[in-house]
């Protein structure tokens, strides 16, 4: 099986959020859902809880503005990059990828 590269995942990580998110607004229930349905994209995101990972973000989880959020959001995205897929690249350069694919946080 071909695994995909991490540029790939990332892409799919933020499209799949992005259309959780526009269809339900709920920025934790999108995120956990992303999680549950990344399962075929690597080997190191099989078998992961989706509340179980934000349960680490536990801290963070009482924020409300969208900026709060989406920066919420993204480091989520890249605790799953980093510590699950395990890629050489640069915690920045992960962010800076998932920024270019992640949508504005509205609930407008």
């Amino acid at each position: 099986m071909a695994y995909l590269t991490e540029s790939q995942i990332i892409e799919k990580l933020c499209k799949t959020f992005n259309t959780r998110f526009s269809g339900s607004r709920n920025v934790v229930q999108s995120l956990v859902d992303t999680i549950a349905m990344s399962d075929m994209l690597h080997p190191g995101l099989r078998g992961l809880g989706g509340k179980d990972v934000l349960s680490l973000f536990k801290d963070r989880m009482n924020v409300w503005d969208p900026g709060s959020l989406r920066e919420l959001t993204i480091d989520v995205l890249v605790y799953l990059i980093k510590e699950k897929v395990t890629t050489d690249s640069s915690k920045k350069a992960v962010i800076q990828e998932i920024n270019e694919h992640l949508l504005p946080i509205n609930f407008w």
